[in-house]
């Protein structure tokens, strides 16, 4: 009989093999093994990801210079609960500065007035929403998971935790986009409090100006997540959503912002920015990493001061990269659109056996990335795609040139099925050439 997991009894089956195995090789260990342990893993992992690997995860980022060297860690460890002037704690005059300038540079860039910044991730900022602008049986509206709906806009996510009913927005496969001929009955006929929009795969804007236009024949809130797209909505770039309608952005502060880990919520509506502010304070959180806020305001300034510069090339990348999957022989999704108008691009990989095997394949090539469901695949199909971010390896210095031998490594691993290993001394060979 195969062990179970102690650490999580309840995982899937090719979780707990992996668990297991783990658990038998660090039970027992004492501290100066564990350190020894740690300092090793780390390593490891910044010469694989960091020096090594091409990684093209939507879901990542590494920081400028400016923003690492901002990042103070002790930050972390200081309670900080209350506003500034008026805190539990006291010795905390410097974090106040960060507690606002934050704030404030984060609503400028995107386009607010207001921004809640304390949030520890997005699912944690799409609560906060959920829970200042929702009771719980409320019916909420979002994009199917098979267009790229959040875990956090779905049942088994934030929204359940909430008790919130959740229904599928109506979905133009073929647009890429909500189905807006159909829009306007469906949400007459579920009546939600609350409609979300912005995916994990946002290959294209949405049309934020007539989905207002339909919440507001019924009365519901529209929240914009960006997580994925904040940078390019800072830069002025891909959509404004405030501008077009939006009553609340939320936003991861990494992926495509480029700052660390966290999240933030954006308006222009004072009343909802208290609504949202008190229900993240005292309601979500109590203490917070506030060494985020340093590295945050540096990120936002970034985007400030250097324009559409950064995005420009994140979309310019995703392009070529598209460009030259098709070239290789990769069905690239929205062909017929011009695959992207952001950072992302998707792969349909129903070829080599759906998105999760063939990302795993390509992690043996050291090229990194996750699979992903698409528009239009049957319900309960296993994610058919392959997600691809440009925004982490553009931060590294890839260019269209380095887009181009990317896709020639994926093809080698997929189409061509070359030997991994082979193929990742390649791989190496690429990521240590890029200045």
């Amino acid at each position: 009989m195969e062990e179970r997991s102690r650490v999580a009894p309840w995982a899937p089956p090719r979780a707990q093999r992996r668990l297991a195995e783990l658990e038998s090789e660090l039970a027992g260990l004492g501290l100066d093994e564990i350190t020894r342990l740690v300092d090793a893993v780390l390593a490891e992992h910044r010469g694989r990801l960091d020096e090594d690997g091409i990684v093209l995860y939507a879901g990542t980022n590494t920081m400028s210079p400016r923003a690492r060297a901002a990042h103070e860690a002790s930050l972390g460890s200081r309670p900080s609960m209350g506003w500034p002037g008026d805190k539990l704690q006291t010795g905390l005059d410097e974090l106040d500065v960060l507690e606002v300038l934050a704030p404030l540079q984060v609503a400028a860039v995107m386009g607010g007035e207001f921004a809640e910044v304390r949030l520890q991730s997005a699912t944690l900022a799409n609560l906060a929403c959920y829970s200042a602008l929702t009771l719980p049986g409320d019916t909420i509206a979002v994009l199917p998971a098979n267009a790229g709906g959040h875990t956090s806009h779905h049942a088994q996510g934030a929204a359940g935790i909430r008790a919130l009913r959740v229904v599928d927005l109506p979905y133009d496969a073929g647009r890429f986009d909500v189905d807006h001929a159909a829009l306007p009955a469906f949400l007459r006929r579920h009546r939600p409090t609350l409609v979300v929009i912005g995916a994990s795969l946002m290959l294209f804007p949405h049309d934020v100006a007539r989905i207002r236009k339909a919440c507001d024949e019924v009365g519901a809130f529209l929240v914009y997540d960006a997580s994925h797209t904040a940078g390019l909505i800072a830069a002025g770039r891909f959509q404004r959503p405030l501008d077009e309608g939006a009553h609340l952005v939320t936003m991861s502060t990494y992926t495509s912002f480029g700052g660390p880990p966290g999240a933030a919520v954006v308006t222009r509506d004072e009343n909802l920015a208290r609504r949202v502010s008190t229900a993240a304070y005292p309601g979500l959180t109590a203490n917070y990493d506030a060494s985020r806020l340093a590295p945050l305001a540096v990120a936002a300034a970034e985007h400030a001061a250097g324009g559409p510069g950064y995005a420009d090339r994140c979309m310019a990348g995703a392009a070529s990269l598209a460009a030259a999957l098709d070239g290789e022989g990769f069905t690239v999704a929205a062909a017929d659109l011009g695959w992207t108008a952001s950072h992302h691009v998707a792969v349909d990989a129903a070829a080599f056996g759906g998105g999760g095997g063939a990302a795993r394949l390509l992690a043996e090539g050291g090229v990194y990335l996750s699979g992903v469901g698409l528009p239009g695949q049957a319900p309960g199909e296993p994610p058919r795609g392959l997600r691809i971010g440009t925004q982490e390896v553009t931060r590294r210095g890839f260019g269209p040139g380095g887009m181009r031998e990317i896709a020639v490594l994926m093809r080698r691993l997929l189409i061509d099925r070359q030997d991994p290993l082979k193929v990742l001394q390649d791989t190496v060979a690429l990521r240590r050439s890029i200045p």
